[in-house]
């Protein structure tokens, strides 16, 4: 018996750790990721990666309506399961994302994690402090707002004893 116990446990234990791993992005826009192309790649030289298609993440960090499209400035972190921004790591660098329909920046809005697959379409240079960035411009094919508080654990499994006086 105990042993039959033990092996639901850990059926359903891998069974939760595969759909915790799954990817955000749909099947049909990962079939058009590039593999081996990294965000440092495409943020050394955009205009080589011009066409390819590409997976990255982060978090936003300005979200503007332009008469073009809505264009989100992202900063970049690597991902880790499911495709999440990994917010702790060290982020690499800036990238806009320009999407030709109307984005709503109130929900779009700056500390926001977002995944995409886009496409590289060159880079955009503009002002950013008294410099001026060179910023990666990728056009989305899909992507994926984390909702607030998305690194908090999805569960929780706790063991305990505890104690009570009588009244």
């Amino acid at each position: 018996m105990y042993r039959s116990i033990g092996y639901g446990l850990v059926l359903v234990g891998s069974l939760l750790s595969c759909v915790a791993c799954g990817s955000v992005m749909s099947r049909e826009a990962r079939s058009l990721v590039k593999p081996g192309v990294s965000y440092a790649q495409i943020a050394a030289d955009p205009t080589a990666y011009v066409g390819t298609t590409v997976l990255v993440a982060g978090t936003i960090i300005d979200a503007i309506n332009l008469q073009e499209g809505t264009r989100l400035e992202i900063l970049q972190f690597p991902t880790g399961s499911g495709d999440r921004p990994l917010t702790q790591a060290t982020p690499g660098g800036r990238f806009l994302v320009l999407a030709p329909d109307y984005l709503e920046t109130a929900i779009y809005r700056k500390g926001r994690a977002i995944t995409l697959v886009g496409t590289v379409q060159g880079k955009r240079d503009l002002p950013l402090g008294e410099t001026t960035y060179h910023y990666p411009l990728l056009v989305p094919q899909e992507l994926y707002l984390w909702s607030e508080g998305y690194d908090a654990p999805r569960f929780h499994i706790g063991f305990g004893v505890g104690f009570s006086k009588g009244f």
